[in-house]
Order: structure tokens, then C-alpha cells, then sequence
């Protein structure tokens, strides 16, 4: 069994889009590791993704998985 980091949403009103955030990650990121990413610090967030979409909704993030489309982002940095 591998152990995982907790994914706790602020919000219970955010789970939806929090789910849809997550299908549009899924696009971007393997599946396999989407877990790891959402709890990853990123510079370009400056905070993890969970916690830039606690703190801020999902544009930023999606901000980021469009720079990571085009490769203008690394997935880790």
C-alpha cells in the first residue's frame, strides 16, 4: 500500500469544480501521478496546486497546465 498525502478542499461548495479541476489535470498530468502534482509545490503557483485552488479557485492552475501543454512549464520544477 502506498501511502498519500491527505486532499483536503477548504470548501465543500469548491467539490465540483475541484473534481472538474482535477478531469482537467487528467488531460495534462498521468493519472498516476496527479495525486503527487496536486500536493507538489510549484514555482510558478508559488504553493502547491491544492492550495493555490483553496486559496484562489482554478484559474491559475489552469494557467499553468496550458504552459505545460505547450511546454513553455516544466510538470515539476
Amino acid at each position: 500500500m502506498i501511502a498519500t498525502e491527505s486532499i483536503i478542499i477548504k470548501d465543500k461548495e469548491e467539490l465540483i469544480p475541484f473534481i472538474n479541476m482535477i478531469n482537467e489535470i487528467c488531460k495534462v498530468i498521468d493519472d498516476d501521478f496527479v495525486n503527487d502534482w496536486i500536493t507538489t509545490h510549484h514555482n510558478f503557483l508559488g504553493k502547491t496546486p491544492l492550495e493555490e485552488f483553496n486559496d484562489n479557485g482554478m484559474d491559475k492552475v489552469f494557467d499553468l497546465l496550458t504552459l505545460i501543454e505547450r511546454d513553455e512549464a516544466d510538470v515539476i520544477d
